[in-house]
């Protein structure tokens, strides 16, 4: 990587890539279903996700091809399937994502359901028809996507009781939040990984990395939703208070869980420090620009 990275022109430029192959993918179909799974998908975004598998990859050596742009896109579709399912009047029930309405409002809670039902297939089949992509290598990217989906389903479980408890450890936490927000992070670094056919050693580090980038954001989303600008956090700022959510900042407080966050990005980069043939210069960029965010 350049020594002179910008890394807000290399988002928003790896972004832009994205964005127009989710739009080739989904096409322009009429049904209240197609225009609900674009809505969710397109209604911005900071690609976080695919972005960082890109990012991986093209640390790891990787030059940017029509397999990995397509990988990227499956995972955004998780993202988005996760997002509407969050979002539904039975789960946290939101009014608002990314400053507009959320889809179940936009489109009623049936569509909205079925449109998180087929981006998730959708997601699947991406995988699946990628000629470019030998059976095996297929298999493992499939796996680590149903790993992860089953690990994020699993967190937005526990996390549904929640707000019933009186009091939770930072432990108790720290494991709800690697399900709920970490683990289609590690998901994005392993698959990176598996396509660049690193060390089973290796991938090992990239999940540690992965679950400990993971946290860290949580945490600051965390912090931004108690501090941040009420209009550059699109409508849900005290949204977690308002619900009697239990987060890093209720359970350590705003200081607390800012050096928390701070140690976890320290640590995560010991992490990459150790993947051979990895230039690190785009990942430590990219996760000082995550701790430092606004939104």
């Amino acid at each position: 990587m350049a020594d002179e990275l910008n890394i807000e022109k290399y988002i928003y430029s790896t972004r832009e890539k994205v964005d127009s192959h989710l739009k080739r993918i989904l096409g322009q179909g009429k049904s209240g279903i197609d225009k609900a799974m674009r809505y969710a998908v397109l209604n911005g975004g900071k690609r976080l996700r695919p972005i960082l598998l890109i990012a991986t990859y093209q640390a790891l050596g990787g030059s940017l091809d029509r397999r990995i742009v397509n990988i990227s896109a499956s995972i955004e579709f998780i993202h988005a399937f996760s997002l509407i399912q969050d979002d539904l009047p039975a789960l946290d029930d939101d009014d608002f994502r990314r400053g507009l309405p959320t889809t179940h409002k936009a489109f009623g809670e049936d569509v909205a359901i079925l449109a998180s039902d087929l981006l998730l297939n959708q997601a699947y089949a991406v995988i699946a028809k990628e000629p470019s992509l030998n059976p095996e290598l297929k298999i493992g990217i499939l796996l680590e996507l149903s790993t992860a989906v089953k690990d994020l389903i699993e967190g937005q479980g526990k996390d549904l009781g929640l707000c019933k408890e009186k009091k939770i450890t930072l432990d108790t936490l720290n494991k709800i939040n690697t399900g709920k927000t970490a683990a289609l992070l590690v998901a994005c670094v392993k698959i990176a990984g598996r396509v660049r056919k690193v060390s089973p050693k290796e991938l090992g580090n990239l999940r540690s990395f992965g679950e400990k980038l993971g946290l860290a954001y949580q945490i600051v989303d965390d912090v931004l939703n108690v501090t941040s600008d009420k209009k550059m956090f699109q409508g849900k700022r005290f949204s977690d208070r308002q619900k009697g959510k239990k987060t890093y900042v209720t359970v350590v407080g705003i200081k607390r869980s800012e050096e928390i966050a701070g140690s976890l990005i320290a640590r995560a980069r010991k992490d990459l420090s150790k993947v051979k043939n990895l230039d690190t210069t785009i990942l430590f960029e990219l996760s000082s620009f995550l701790m430092n965010r606004r939104y």
